[in-house]
This record gives C-alpha cells, structure tokens and sequence, in this order.
C-alpha cells in the first residue's frame, strides 16, 4: 500500500510552529549558558582586578582589603567605585578608582591608583575586548602605554586627548578609539575623585 504524503507538514501553520520552537529552544539554550558561565567571568574579573592592585599601588604596602568596601563616585553620569588604601592605624594613604568606559569592540574596565595628593600612581587594564594586536596594546603586557600615566595629575596635564585631536598622549597605529577611551575614562576618574573629596574634604 502507497504511503500518503504527510501534507500537513507543507503547512504554512506547520512550519511556524517548528520554528518557533527552535527558536525557543535555542533561546533557552543561550539563557542556560549565560546564566552557568556569568557567575564564572565575574569572579575572574575580580580575581584580576585582585591580582592588579600591587601593580596600580606600585607595590606600596597596605593593611586593608582594599575591594571589600567601596564608594560609588560619578562624574557627568559616569560611574566609578572608590575604593579606600590604608596603613596599618587604618589611615588613609592612597585611593583605587575602578572605571569602565566604551572602547572600539566593548566596555574596557581599568584601574587607577591615586595617591592623596592626587598624582596617578598606576593604571591596569582589567578586561577587555578590543582587536588584538592593535587595541591590546593598552595591556602592561603587550606595550608600555599605559605608563604613560604614572605620576599625572588634573594640574600637570595639559590635555586629557591622544595626540591626534591634540592631548598629550600617544594613539596606537590603526586604532585611535581604544586609547582615546581610556585616555577620557582615567581623566573622568580623577575629575571624579576631586569633586568627591571636594564634597568631603578628604
């Protein structure tokens, strides 16, 4: 005996519905991954973020744990947490700024540590996803950069820019948006900072 045709697949309604539940399937497949892997990329980060402090306090001692506590600063809508540095009489010595700001491919977060007198004594880059070989170079690792900001201030400063749009630090060959972000986003920090301490004469 002859098969009939299974019609009801050429069925428009048919159609729809299989793919509607692939989609569905497919989004509650994105929605697992994300929810298991999320938890993971937090904790990473604030392993690094841990792992950097040294770097931005330039190896200065502290007797606090620095990321436990934090101040939420802004600056023209920007967000930042302030973080206290402090000896062993739990005075305060330094401060870290942790900031985000948009790059070329996604947020790039940093670090900055600022003494009292507000002289940068360090930035790190936290994570990132810029284009490798170009806007990577604002890692410690890959160039030295981000040096480029030890022992700034707001006072000795001219100009908060790359070079290109006339400030005074260098932009990377090809890729002008990544160093340009972190340029505004450490300049921002400070200008943030100020106007806390400003509000708290700290």
């Amino acid at each position: 005996m002859e098969a009939k045709p299974l019609l009801f697949k050429e069925h428009i309604a048919y159609q729809v519905i299989l793919l509607s539940g692939a989609c569905a399937l497919a989004a509650l497949l994105l929605f697992v991954t994300n929810g298991a892997t999320k938890p993971i990329i937090v904790q990473r980060i604030l392993e690094d973020q841990q792992a950097l402090l040294k770097e931005v306090l330039a190896g200065q001692a502290y007797s606090n744990d620095v990321f436990s506590n934090f101040q939420r600063i802004e600056f023209e809508g920007q967000p930042f947490k302030l973080y206290r540095v402090e000896d062993e009489n739990q005075q305060l010595i330094d401060w870290v700024i942790r900031g985000e700001q948009e790059g070329y491919s996604g947020t790039i977060r940093f670090l900055v540590g600022v003494s009292l007198s507000g002289e940068i004594i360090g930035v790190r880059i936290i994570s990132h996803s810029e284009t490798p070989g170009l806007g990577d170079k604002i890692e410690a690792e890959k160039s030295g950069w981000i040096r480029s900001f030890d022992q700034r201030t707001l006072e000795n400063t001219g100009s908060w820019a790359v070079k290109k749009e006339g400030g005074d630090f260098d932009q990377f060959s090809g890729a002008t948006i990544t160093p340009r972000a972190v340029v505004k986003g450490v300049h921002q920090a400070l200008l943030a900072l100020q106007s806390y301490q400003g509000a708290n004469n700290e």
